[in-house]
């Protein structure tokens, strides 16, 4: 998309305020001094990618992973291999109750009282066959059961975590059936007495189950970390979300919005604040990924007499636009009459249909909006601007892709599983990156 104010159209090439015959020129004042504007690059880009020696302990979050009902189950009917309370066999006393689901189970985020932690509500109804201690049949019925199940979010000493169902903790809040002509709502008594007795076998025959496993995200050279650390379940809004933490130095104003509602029938919704997006490109460049410096031809080069830094990455003010407002400056430090441009141009984001990932694809505008030094003339001299085109180019590819990797997170698996990921949607809000996911879990290949 274009913007009005993109004058210059894409031939706008920042760094050509600093090239060709100045470079002869060499002005006597301190921001045209080579040496102090070095040493200002320098200063400018100290700041930038700097890392956390561990994830900090604090309770803002630049990225966050939200499910609602409807994705949590999803991500129980999709387990393989797993067991299911009452979709399998359950031995209650000197008998064994073989069940048989009759529909999916369904799944409610729901406060409910004296559940140890923070649980979910799970119901089912089933046919069942009653075994005695040979094998042989001794009657069969139909019934339902509810039962709170407490979720858990367990750290792995490798860095990985897994949300788990803590089934040895889980409680069975109602289990009415109907055998032989025997209706337990009849007789409350009776049903009270095998709620018990099958709350106790479930609790000693199901073990912790994993539903999602997330592995510590690395990118670039690999020592930046993202971590799921905390869950929250949100009753009002009947949503999980599992908070995600980085070691980036980022500010906590960079925390996004936990816990909204997710729009009807939507399973998962990924959130990102615009602040880790700038703190991963600054890291990049500090790594390399993206290059630091460029020579005249603008080809990235460690030796190059032209820099760059990244200022800011800002969602557009223009509602339903997709755009990332990027602010940044190119710098020339050598070869006199140096300085910098303040120049500002876009990243728009949109679906790809063809792979499912978030598209991050440069803009055509770019505008200069002043500078220092040899940067104030780049405002209004276009030929030196279209010099260096190529730099900016290659600037503006590089930061689209490192940013397109950063926003395509995908480090989710389930044991036994993959999971496909389908994206639905896609929002820049000032706080908030979303992107509406449908999902499936299939059996591994």
């Amino acid at each position: 998309m274009k913007r009005t104010t993109a004058l210059r159209t894409a031939t706008i090439g920042l760094a050509g305020m600093l090239a060709g015959g100045l470079s002869s020129c060499r002005g006597d004042d301190v921001e045209f001094d080579c040496a102090s504007q070095q040493a200002n690059f320098e200063a400018a880009f100290a700041d930038d990618g700097i890392l956390l020696e561990t994830l900090p302990d604090v309770s803002s979050y630049p990225m966050a992973m939200v499910f609602s009902e409807v994705g949590l189950q999803n991500l129980l009917n999709g387990l393989v291999g797993a067991d299911i309370p009452f979709a399998s066999k359950l031995n209650v006393g000197p008998y064994s109750l073989n069940f048989f689901p009759l529909a999916t189970p369904v799944i409610e985020i729901v406060n409910v009282p004296n559940c140890p932690g923070q649980c979910v509500l799970f119901s089912l109804d089933f046919d069942f066959q009653i075994e005695d201690g040979g094998g042989d049949p001794g009657g069969a019925g139909v019934g339902n059961a509810t039962l709170a199940i407490p979720l858990k979010l367990i750290q792995n000493d490798d860095g990985s975590s897994d949300l788990v169902a803590v089934y040895d903790k889980a409680l069975i809040k109602d289990m009415p059936f109907n055998t032989m002509g025997i209706d337990t709502k009849d007789y409350p008594g009776l049903e009270g007495a095998l709620e018990i007795l099958a709350t106790k076998a479930l609790q000693d025959q199901y073990k912790t189950t994993t539903l999602l496993h997330f592995e510590p995200w690395t990118i670039g050279g690999n020592d930046v970390k993202l971590s799921v650390r905390d869950f929250a379940l949100f009753y009002d809004t009947k949503v999980l979300s599992l908070a995600m933490q980085t070691n980036l130095d980022l500010p906590r104003s960079a925390s996004v919005p936990v816990g909204e509602a997710l729009p009807e029938g939507i399973p998962l919704q990924l959130q990102m604040h615009p602040g880790l997006l700038l703190g991963m490109a600054q890291r990049m460049i500090t790594e390399g990924e993206i290059s630091r410096t460029y020579n005249d031809k603008g080809q990235a080069d460690p030796k190059g007499l032209y820099g760059v830094t990244l200022e800011t990455l800002t969602p557009n003010k223009i509602a339903g636009s997709n755009i990332l407002d990027v602010g940044f400056k190119v710098w020339r430090t050598q070869d006199g009459y140096c300085g910098y441009a303040n120049a500002e141009t876009s990243l728009g984001l949109s679906i790809d249909q063809a792979s499912n990932n978030i598209k991050v694809a440069p803009g055509d505008d770019l505008r200069v909006t002043g500078g220092e030094g040899v940067g104030e003339l780049a405002e209004n001299n276009q030929e030196l601007i279209d010099k260096n085109k190529k730099l900016v180019d290659q600037f503006k590819k590089d930061l689209s892709e490192q940013v397109g990797i950063t926003i395509n997170y995908k480090e989710v698996g389930v044991e036994g599983s993959k999971i496909l990921f389908d994206t639905q949607a896609l929002t820049v809000a000032p706080q908030s990156i979303d992107i509406l996911i449908d999902f499936q879990v299939v059996a591994a290949e």
